[in-house]
């Protein structure tokens, strides 16, 4: 696979995951969106007039991660210098398997605690494809960029907005088919279901070790060409 081209599918695969997340958190946990804050937020502005303490201190502490770990996706390339995408990976591996085994009833914001930092790790990480600004973990502005681009297209004709158009069309689909993979895993195996999205995590993660291994060897080559003797 090209790198573009690879960098493309990493991208649909991470908008699935991120479909199959959305979906598992509203099914299973009181019909919270654990891919962001805008719900928690909310709450956390009106729960002082009826919302007990305890929650609202839960929902303070959901907010804290979900900021941690987007400063953390934001600073750790400065200061680590292993490709951010096996991290992020690796890290999603790991809240993905700690969440499948915490009790169905359990708080849902605690339980929810694991996939507000793993997405919001991986929208700091996985933030679009193609030079196209993308969020994989939620569809708001993929769906008004595609809209708007298929808006520039018909009065334009101008085939770098129907090539967006396409991009973010594609995304919204891959998010909607993680979406219903999440909807399926959920009623087969309730909450031990989010383990099945431990597949599309294996696959993204093949794509970058061979993503990784192919910039080795190109570095490797380079490096030899220009260490070779003049002859």
């Amino acid at each position: 696979i090209r790198k573009g081209k690879m960098e493309t599918a990493l991208h649909y695969i991470m908008s699935y995951i991120g479909g199959f997340l959305g979906v598992y958190t509203i099914l299973l946990r009181g019909g919270n969106f654990g891919s962001a804050q805008t719900g928690n937020l909310i709450y956390l502005a009106t729960g002082w007039f009826g919302g007990s303490w305890q929650e609202m201190v839960i929902r303070i502490i959901a907010l804290i991660i979900f900021i941690i770990s987007m400063i953390a996706a934001y600073l750790l390339p400065k200061y680590v210098k292993g490709d951010m995408r096996r991290i992020c990976i690796w890290v999603e591996i790991t809240g993905i398997v700690l969440a499948g085994f915490l009790p169905e009833d359990m708080n849902n914001i605690l339980a929810l605690y694991p996939i507000f930092a793993i997405t919001a790790f991986q929208w700091g990480v996985f933030a679009g494809a193609r030079g196209y600004s993308s969020a994989t973990t939620f569809s708001t502005n993929n769906l008004k960029q595609m809209v708007l681009s298929i808006a520039d297209y018909i009065q334009t004709k101008d085939a770098k907005q129907k090539e967006k158009a396409g991009f973010y069309g594609i995304t919204l689909m891959s998010f909607q088919i993680g979406v219903l993979g999440g909807f399926f895993a959920v009623n087969e195996w309730q909450v031990a279901g989010i383990w099945s999205c431990l597949i599309p995590l294996g696959l993204a993660l093949t794509l970058v070790e061979v993503d990784v291994a192919r910039k080795t060897q190109a570095k490797v080559v380079a490096h030899r060409t220009c260490s070779a003797p003049d002859r």
